[in-house]
């Protein structure tokens, strides 16, 4: 005969079992809408029961066990979809970053919406070719000089803006990109600790690995990362490693993670942990940077086409276009500056829209127009620009602005196709870990009918034992 209370012991377990379940079932609920929940589920297991560990416990067929016992409160997640999330995040946070900056350089060198470089080359033309056919009136000199000075002050416009472009960039990763990075992994870091010391104790903290597989997430966007995990034996066990490269940037056996800081050196923007430089593989600091630094094909090796590039090429433009007309007109120079930064109209001919010579065979009022025609001439030839590039003046600006607008098409088609890679992924974690209102609602039924049957089970045990104690045996009194 099995002892007396025996069956209590049994359905009471049920009864904190079904507990814990609505407790677990409400919580889901309660958290469908957090931000980077994994829903949880209620891991029970029957309690064995052996007679090497009882004493008293019944030999034979008698053997029903102890009920069921809460092993542990599971997290549901695939490890597998997170890495795959997080890589894809890195590539599509990467390519919209540069999207984002060749939009705003594409609409400065657009010349479809406004009248740009290109339109007023061919203003210039025009106006020279009035000119030579006009030589000597000062209204025809007055507008090809107006023509000029356009040319030189859209020169400056464009590269100021860039400059602007790039500045902000700068200063955006400096002050805000970094600064949420370093944060991030100095949490993760924290969070280490803590899941460490929660496990010791014998905890399950699934609230604090959804905090940190947040974080790893959010760092995700900005580099390519990779997660380690360590063993049950591990003295680590419990904690995560962050690792970019081959730079451990959340390292267990260190006490913080490495600050992430931007210096500067040979002219290029490069991003150190600790004194070491990182290698980016992908990711928005990528992104960020490749704009930033991108000379394109002033470059020893061609790279990516970022502000300097744009820049540099205005560099060329300024230099080429103000050595071709200040030769032509014998050494009295029309243009002035070292760049695109302070190309300019010379003062001699702010001053006088006749100190352009229309002529070298002698007086400017004479009528010829020779040099005018050596200028339109000159508008139309070939000129190496740059080491790379030989061609019109026309035909470089026409080049520089379909640059801008082909790689602004090419990334933006790359971003659309990371960016639907990344919903994929991201659906079918949400498809694992997301909370499904009637699945938890099958569960909260579920527990409550176990709850309710277990009461039951108690209350007719309870009356059996009243039977027992008072009504048996009670036969002679």
């Amino acid at each position: 005969m099995r002892p007396t209370f025996s069956g209590f012991e049994i359905v009471k377990s049920g009864i904190q079992s079904a507990q814990v379940g609505l407790d677990v079932t409400g919580k889901n609920v309660a958290n469908m809408g957090a931000e980077g929940y994994s829903r949880q589920v209620v891991d029970q297991k029957a309690i064995y029961y052996s007679s090497s560990t009882y004493k008293y416990a019944p030999v034979g067929s008698q053997r029903l066990g102890q009920g069921v016992t809460v092993d542990q409160i599971v997290q549901i997640r695939d490890k597998f979809l997170d890495i795959r999330f997080r890589a894809a995040n890195s590539e599509y946070a990467e390519f919209a970053k540069k999207t984002e900056v060749l939009e705003h350089i594409n609409d400065i060198l657009d010349e479809t919406t406004a009248d740009g470089l290109g339109v007023l080359l061919e203003e210039l033309f025009e106006r020279l070719q009035a000119l030579s056919t006009n030589s000597g009136k000062i209204e025809f000199a007055s507008l090809v000089r107006s023509s000029a000075q356009k040319i030189t002050e859209t020169v400056q416009f464009y590269y100021n803006k860039l400059e602007e472009i790039s500045a902000l960039e700068k200063e955006n990763l400096e002050t805000i990109t970094l600064v949420n990075l370093n944060k991030y992994l100095d949490e993760i870091a924290k969070l280490n600790k803590t899941i460490q010391n929660e496990e010791l104790v014998g905890n399950t903290p699934n609230d604090l690995y959804d905090a940190r597989n947040l974080l790893l997430d959010k760092v995700s966007k900005y580099l390519k990362i990779e997660v380690g995990e360590y063993p049950d034996d591990s003295p680590y066990k419990g904690a995560l490693s962050v690792k970019c490269g081959n730079i451990m940037l959340v390292d267990p056996a260190q006490s913080d993670p490495v600050t992430l800081s931007l210096r500067e050196e040979d002219g290029k923007l490069k991003i150190y942990a600790g004194d070491e430089e990182l290698d980016l593989i992908t990711g928005e600091i990528k992104g960020t940077l490749d704009i930033l630094n991108g000379e394109g094909s002033f470059a020893e090796v061609e790279e990516f086409k970022g502000i300097p590039y744009y820049l540099k090429s205005l560099d060329s433009f300024a230099v080429k276009f103000a050595e071709v007309f200040n030769s032509l007109n014998g050494g009295d120079a029309l243009f002035v500056g070292t760049g695109a930064k302070d190309f300019a109209i010379s003062d001699g001919w702010l001053a006088d829209a006749n100190y352009l010579k229309v002529t070298t065979e002698g007086n400017q009022d004479s009528g010829k127009n020779d040099n005018v025609l050596r200028m339109i001439n000159a508008l139309e030839q070939k000129h190496e620009i740059t080491e790379k590039f030989v061609g019109s003046l026309s035909e470089f600006v026409l080049i520089l602005m379909s640059d801008a607008a082909i790689d602004k098409n090419y990334y933006t088609d790359r971003a659309s196709a990371a960016d639907t890679v990344v919903s994929a992924i991201d659906n079918q974690r949400e498809s694992v870990k997301g909370v499904s209102l009637n699945e938890e609602t099958v569960n909260m039924i579920k527990y409550q009918r176990a709850f309710e049957a277990s009461a039951r089970v108690m209350t007719a045990l309870d009356e059996m034992l009243d039977i027992i104690i008072n009504r048996m045996g009670i036969v002679g009194r």
